[in-house]
């Protein structure tokens, strides 16, 4: 079967989510006049989504055996994983053609730092969870972030000329970004392929890419929101020069100081986005340090979370996974004697 009802509710929920930040006047406030109550409608549906998930018989995914806190944490890091990939990409970007007046493809080559570095750390990711298992990848990776975002928050006025050394700091700083977002990817899968049993690891996967997505829009759309109310904040009593009644030089001069108060805020809003996400990352590595376990703690023939196929299994079992007609069978024995 399909969980129809609970499709819908979880669609319902997030949708409710987005709607509730997108503000078509972020002059006025940062969340738009119905965000407070479509937001509570929004948690209020996905709770609903989570009491109908516990009691339905056919579930989009049966977490019955699953270490369910560490399952939901490493979806969270997924989540502010994305919410940081979605603002990197665009806000550079913007950076670069507002403050550093570049243009879309020049822009997009800068943000190319960042993207060669993640899929380069992804593959380090892989390496190192199975190695040291998921924990701590995940924690590093989003730590790492974390301080690039702090460090790109930091970006001085004069950013061209700003470096570490030999090293441009534009670079560098983009790198560090990129290489600790492409740390957390792959241990991210692989922490939730191992908390749920095999059976279930498409709908796992695809629980992985709804939180990553999910972060991407709700957190360029909440902070794109907050972008726009700051930059309006800050440029409310700036007027900008008419020449009109003034000689051409005092004209000149009180432009030059108008687009240097533009600039100025603009830095500051950027400033202050790439510090909220700065403090995602750091959420999402106490998230990651709450996983626990190691690559090896695996699924296994005699633990609790196995599924194995049931020929004999009459009735309706609530704990039955109507996905794969599995039950579980722990404590039942083994109905054909010792040596099966």
């Amino acid at each position: 079967g399909v969980d129809v009802v609970g499709g819908l509710l979880l669609a319902l929920g997030l949708g409710l989510l987005v709607a509730g930040v997108y503000n078509p006047e972020p002059q006025e406030s940062a969340l738009p006049p119905w965000g407070v109550p479509v937001l509570a409608a929004g948690a209020a549906v996905l709770v609903v989504f989570v009491v109908w998930e516990v009691k339905a018989r056919t579930r989009l995914l049966d977490l019955s055996g699953v270490r369910r806190g560490a399952l939901l944490a490493t979806l969270g890091v997924s989540l502010l994983s994305g919410a940081a990939l979605m603002v990197t990409l665009v806000d550079v970007v913007l950076v670069a053609q507002t403050v550093l007046d570049k243009d879309t493809t020049e822009g997009a080559l800068l943000l190319t730092r960042f993207l060669v570095a993640l899929p380069v750390a992804a593959v380090a990711g892989g390496l190192a969870a199975r190695r040291f298992g998921e924990r701590w990848p995940m924690a590093a990776g989003m730590a790492v972030a974390a301080a690039g975002y702090l460090l790109i928050a930091g970006w001085p006025a004069d950013l061209a000329a700003a470096s570490y050394g030999p090293l441009p700091r534009m670079d560098v700083d983009l790198v560090v970004t990129g290489l600790g977002l492409g740390l957390v990817i792959a241990p991210v899968s692989s922490a939730v392929l191992r908390f749920v049993p095999a059976a279930r690891h498409g709908v796992a996967s695809a629980a992985v890419v709804v939180a990553r997505m999910m972060g991407m829009l709700l957190g360029i759309s909440a902070l794109s929101a907050w972008g726009f109310y700051r930059f309006h904040q800050l440029t409310a009593d700036l007027q900008p020069p008419l020449p009109f009644l003034m000689p051409d030089d005092e004209f000149a001069r009180r432009m030059k100081v108008y687009n240097a108060a533009l600039e100025d805020a603009l830095r500051t809003e950027y400033q202050e986005i790439f510090w909220i996400t700065a403090g995602l990352c750091v959420l999402g590595a106490l998230l990651a340090l709450a996983v626990g376990g190691s690559g090896r703690d695996r699924a296994t023939p005699g633990n609790d979370s196995e599924i194995r196929p049931s020929s004999g299994h009459i009735g309706r079992d609530p704990g039955k996974d109507s996905a794969t007609s599995h039950v579980p069978t722990e404590g039942l024995g083994n109905i054909l004697g010792k040596d099966g």
